[in-house]
């Protein structure tokens, strides 16, 4: 397992988030529309809706579109919610002096063109630009390369990573009713000596032997059958996947972590945001209850391979890193990809 060292020193010089227009959808109202639950009485949806809280961390999310409606191509897409979260960056941020861009997704917008480049078009900007994939693990492995770029000599790096998950729900899995959200977030790294954040340890790789454990199984083109049936909703064995999440979280704890030294030192802990419980009996086991945890997942649900940036920009905006202390982040996902980071907060 090979963990980099890179020790690179950066600012973080803007953050912003982005979700879709409307209400937040709730954990009663999918179990009100999803067929089997539909009929089911008030009190015992009321019950589930609990449970579904209690177990996931989920309570309410955001989406482009809802799975009992149909699918419309006027609705908010990946590139659409990307570029918001540009558009709130370059207010503060002189775009003009962007080095490289790089955008992170699994629900891309566009057939083969690269949703980066039709990001930053709507700005009418030219810069380096990148796409990135890897399942759930899309914001770290995004991060990963953002901190070789600024090895090559790239000074000011703009990430975001942005879902549109709720295009891919299957309408006969209620998991994935209840299991993913949309949403978007963005950050403006400056590469700088002595700079507030330190890359300490980074570490990104993918087992391809596990790559339809949680896919969308639709080849390019699309025949009918597939259009027909489930080949474009999300698809996988969630118990499969759980358990490959769950032993790729003890082999990345054990080598980032190797000392109670190392566990003492980490002050806040920012998971993909998939599974509380797994999450809890990971911080339990491996010592870590005196970290905070950051979570949006009980308003924000799964945005899926935005999910850590999102939290991050959070994080950024409210100033919560405002005293020395280290931040692991560490995501498991369809791939089969796995990632971790630890950054230090500097005095």
């Amino acid at each position: 397992m090979q963990i980099l060292k890179p020790g690179i020193q950066f600012n973080i010089k803007a953050a912003a988030r982005a979700w879709p227009d409307g209400m937040p959808i709730s954990n009663l109202e999918i179990l009100q529309h999803y067929p089997r639950t539909a009929e089911y009485s008030l009190a015992v949806q009321q019950t589930i809706a609990k449970k579904v809280y209690e177990d996931l961390g989920f309570n309410t999310r955001y989406w482009a579109h809802k799975p009992w409606q149909e699918l419309s191509h006027a609705v908010e897409t990946s590139e659409s919610l990307a570029v918001k979260v540009l558009e709130k960056i370059f207010t503060i941020m002189n775009p003009e002096t962007v080095d490289a861009f790089l955008l992170g997704s699994t629900t891309n917008q566009r057939y083969t063109g690269s949703q980066a480049c039709g990001a930053l078009g709507a700005f009418n900007l030219s810069a380096p630009a990148y796409d990135l994939k890897a399942g759930c693990s899309t914001s770290l492995a995004t991060l990963h390369l953002a901190y070789g770029l600024m090895f090559l000599g790239y000074k000011n790096i703009l990430v975001s990573c942005a879902e549109t998950m709720s295009k891919v729900i299957d309408p006969d899995n209620e998991k994935t009713w209840l299991g993913v959200a949309d949403g978007a977030a963005g950050l403006w790294i400056e590469k700088t000596e002595n700079g507030h954040f330190k890359v300490e340890k980074s570490f990104f790789s993918t087992d391809g032997a596990y790559v339809d454990a949680f896919t969308t199984r639709g080849i390019l083109p699309p025949t009918p059958n597939e259009l027909e049936t489930a080949g474009y909703y999300l698809q996988g064995d969630e118990t499969l996947l759980k358990e490959l999440a769950l032993s790729r979280y003890e082999l990345m704890l054990k080598h980032l972590l190797p000392t109670e030294k190392d566990k003492a030192e980490i002050t806040w802990i920012i998971p993909h945001q998939v599974n509380r419980n797994l999450i809890d009996g990971l911080i339990e086991k491996h010592g870590l209850q005196d970290s905070t945890l950051l979570w949006d997942a009980d308003k924000m649900g799964n945005i899926g391979g935005a999910s850590i940036l999102f939290t991050l920009a959070r994080a950024v905006e409210e100033n919560l890193f405002n005293k020395p202390g280290k931040i692991l982040l560490m995501s498991v996902g369809g791939g089969l990809s796995y990632a971790a980071q630890i950054i230090s907060v500097m005095s």
